[in-house]
């Protein structure tokens, strides 16, 4: 089924106007994208501030198997977005400029350039998802105590139209994938991206932390964290920093 783009100069929220109109039953795949978004939100409630000519997208799913579908939608939409970075860039700069972090963010040399919130609703019989995606692409906004990155620091970046094409496309061909062969494939993809096995980390819940090393991903998707006493646990939520 092919994507209908609808496009707007300023939106509020891509993903608040996709939701509205997912709850008025509109079909799937609808991608609804502003070229200015003035209150753009991440996870966590944090904001997502947009200085205008970066990414803005927010996509409609109505999956026929909803669980199985949003657990491997983090790792398909952070491949996706890898890739669309790499299709953009010069070879000079490499792959190695780019890693994902998990679940689903795109650092660019150390630092979150692009990021990915994922919301659901609607009856048991009709569910929806939602997935708003923000991407630096001519300018990092200033964000106090967070470094961020930007494409325009690495080449002359595309406009968001161009980027939001590529972008669904990949989207496209990785849930398409998963659906034929599991999600194994996409989370080999995703391992292939990111931080190394054996990376110190450590994941951060309200004002504690737990620091240890990457272990890699169980077949669920959740990090495998190896604590320094030899005991490795899975993690479900919570934010990764990486040393």
């Amino acid at each position: 089924m092919s994507w209908r783009f609808e496009y707007h100069e300023t939106l509020g929220s891509t993903s608040d106007l996709c939701k509205a109109r997912a709850e008025a039953g509109e079909p799937e795949h609808l991608a609804v994208q502003a070229f200015s978004q003035t209150s753009g939100r991440g996870t966590r409630g944090r904001t997502w501030t947009d200085p205008g000519g970066n990414l803005a997208i927010s996509l409609l799913f109505r999956p026929a198997d909803p669980a199985a579908f949003i657990a491997a939608l983090p790792f398909v939409v952070a491949v996706a977005l890898f890739e669309t970075a790499i299709h953009f860039c010069p070879v000079v700069t490499g792959p190695s400029r780019f890693m994902l972090k998990w679940p689903n963010d795109l650092l660019m040399d150390g630092r979150k350039m692009a990021g990915v919130l994922i919301e659901t609703g609607g009856p048991q019989g009709n569910p929806w998802v939602v997935v708003g995606i923000g991407a630096n692409l001519r300018q990092a906004p200033e964000i106090p105590g967070r470094r961020l990155a930007a494409l325009s620091e690495v080449t002359d970046p595309p406009s968001a139209e161009a980027f939001g094409k590529v972008l669904v496309a990949q989207i496209e061909h990785w849930t398409a994938l998963r659906e034929r062969e599991g999600f194994a494939p996409v989370r080999a993809a995703w391992l292939a991206r990111a931080h190394p096995v054996g990376t110190p980390l450590a994941v951060q819940r309200c004002e504690t932390y737990i620091t240890g090393s990457f272990s890699g991903l169980d077949a669920q998707g959740r990090l495998l964290l190896a604590l320094p006493h030899g005991e490795t646990i899975p993690v479900v939520t919570g934010d990764i920093l990486l040393d």
